[in-house]
């Protein structure tokens, strides 16, 4: 699959949460208490979370049904993009 036509669905503006997702991934994963199941939903939360309000807020949709749709959208592409690419680099290192 083509991972650039999913980075094309995402706003350039929002593409800066794939890179704070890694991030934000790696350091759960150092947290003992933090089990390996739940970081990629923390992450979706996040990235829709900010989604939302990026879209409602800086782009003056307000809080309505399609901004939450759209934020949910993003946020689900921009946690998948980072998680795949978090096990690109790991099975990368493994070969």
């Amino acid at each position: 699959m083509d991972w650039n036509i999913i980075i094309e669905f995402i706003r350039p503006e929002l593409l800066i949460l794939i890179a704070i997702c890694y991030c934000m991934g790696l350091f759960l994963k150092v947290i003992p208490k933090v089990p390996d199941w739940t970081i990629p939903l923390v992450l979706l939360v996040f990235t829709c979370c900010v989604s939302i309000l990026y879209i409602a807020i800086q782009l003056k949709e307000g809080f309505n049904a399609s901004t939450y749709l759209m934020g949910f959208i993003y946020g689900v592409l921009s946690a998948a993009v980072a998680v795949y690419g978090n096990q690109v680099i790991k099975q990368l290192k493994n070969k």
